[in-house]
């Protein structure tokens, strides 16, 4: 793994305010030519450093989300494990799995269409599940990050 130049960290903190930048766009914030940026965009994404993705904003869809925060047993099985993440990948309703550290093994984001769709999802997931020692639900209200909008302004509105 090669380390990133602060050239590469400029190019993916402007794309993480705002992921439609164009190249040129681009270029014209680092002072580089547009076929410098594109060539250092298409290798970040090459190499798998960085991936270009949207954000759904449920809010603005009216759809309820939440996030789990998944206490895994220490006997879990590897593969109880990896056959339990493939589940949450396949599942249409789950947006985000992350693997963590610290007190809680696993960060799932789920979503759906209603309140009482968004329960049932969550029951699918955690119950029947020997392995699983405990979890906290966290129910979503605002995506700030999607909305591009700065710490000190979330705070206000």
């Amino acid at each position: 793994m090669k380390p990133l130049t602060k050239r590469d960290w400029e190019l993916i903190r402007l794309l993480r305010e705002d992921g439609r930048l164009s190249d040129a766009e681009l270029a014209r914030e680092l002072g580089l030519s547009k076929s410098a940026v594109r060539w250092r965009r298409m290798n970040l994404q090459r190499e798998g450093y960085l991936k270009v993705a949207a954000f759904l904003r449920f809010e603005k869809l009216g759809y309820p989300y939440a996030y789990i925060l998944l206490k895994l047993r220490a006997e879990v099985s590897r593969r109880d494990l990896l056959s339990f993440e493939k589940e949450l990948l396949d599942n249409k309703y789950v947006f985000d799995l992350k693997e963590i550290m610290g007190n809680y093994n696993l960060l799932i984001g789920v979503f759906s269409e209603g309140l009482d769709e968004l329960y049932r999802e969550i029951n699918n997931i955690l119950m029947g599940r020997s392995y699983i020692q405990d979890y906290i639900i966290l129910s979503g209200v605002k995506t700030l990050k999607s909305e591009g909008i700065s710490f000190p302004d979330a705070l206000i509105k």
